[in-house]
């Protein structure tokens, strides 16, 4: 970090988040067409050259000299252009979420209790959103009701959680997600991914869009010189896949590591202990956990829960 500037770390809600970036890339003069699905590829000799696809106008066919997959784990471009999964460590946890009001304690918490792990992060409009992690074999019963009887039982089981939710309600539906922890290649002829699309991972380490924004800063950098001429779009694109697998590697190990929700050893808690009291090793471990740093040596984290 550049110096006198600050880490933190915020949860926003998708819905503020979105129309946030979508305001911004408008004002910087990019043509946004919404409600359009993306059914094909536009291809000549080997290149990608665009997308085919329908929207409220009927079918359309857009060129473009780079097709950009910046669409989520389940991207419909990595599918068209059949990116192969260099690395596959499945599904190793599960989640639940909600959306709390009324909580008193506004700042954020994170508790792990055997193998399941709670964090409280205040996010927009007053609201909290609760995460419980949990081994794949918890899985709860089929339904909603069951859903939300898990969630909220394995909420009120541990005490400092119970007490931050006193006097709180629980106004959404709990969200489940069981995310598939797998990295992709990065680029082909005329054609890239981003964020999830390439690289995703669970989001008990909650990096998943701070590593989208890295993505997009560094792919911006690679595409400004390819179209401006300073170097080839293969080389251009492949500068940023080095970049990319560089920046996420070790947090995608760190990351796995934590999914497994190992019980705390004696050496982690020992090592933790030091870290508390020491300032500086306390900075690089919040940093760690933000995502301001990749972990150098994700094991001594990684042995947690």
């Amino acid at each position: 970090m550049a110096a006198g500037t600050q880490a933190a770390t915020y949860a926003p809600r998708r819905t503020a988040l979105d129309a946030l970036l979508v305001a911004e890339a408008r004002a910087q003069g990019a043509r946004l067409r919404e409600r359009f699905a993306v059914t094909g590829l536009l291809v000549a000799d080997g290149q990608v050259t665009g997308v085919r696809g329908t929207g409220p106008d009927g079918p359309a066919a857009l060129r473009a000299r780079v097709v950009v997959g910046a669409d989520g784990r389940n991207s419909t471009v990595a599918r068209l252009v059949k990116s192969p999964v260099v690395e596959d460590r499945g599904v190793l946890a599960r989640s639940l979420y909600g959306y709390w009001s009324g909580v008193a304690e506004r700042g954020v918490r994170v508790v792990f209790r055997g193998r399941r792990g709670i964090s409280l992060w205040p996010t927009n409009d007053g609201l909290t959103v609760v995460s419980l992690v949990f081994p794949p074999e918890e899985a709860p019963g089929p339904g909603r009701s069951a859903l939300a009887e898990f969630y909220v039982s394995a909420l009120r089981e541990v005490p400092e959680v119970e007490r931050a939710l006193a006097g709180a309600d629980l106004v959404s539906q709990p969200q489940a997600a069981a995310v598939r922890n797998a990295r992709r290649q990065a680029y082909g002829p005329g054609w890239v991914l981003a964020g999830d699309a390439g690289h995703h991972k669970d989001p008990v380490s909650a990096q998943g869009i701070s590593d989208a924004f890295a993505d997009a800063e560094v792919l911006a950098d690679a595409l400004d010189a390819a179209l401006s001429g300073s170097v080839g779009l293969d080389e251009a694109l492949a500068g940023y896949a080095a970049a990319r697998d560089a920046q996420r590697l070790d947090t995608f190990n760190y990351t796995c590591e934590q999914a497994e929700l190992r019980p705390f050893g004696a050496e982690f808690l020992d090592d933790l202990a030091q870290t508390a009291a020491d300032e500086q090793a306390v900075a690089a471990f919040v940093n760690t956990f933000v995502g301001c740093d990749a972990p150098s040596d994700a094991s001594w984290l990684g042995e947690s829960h």
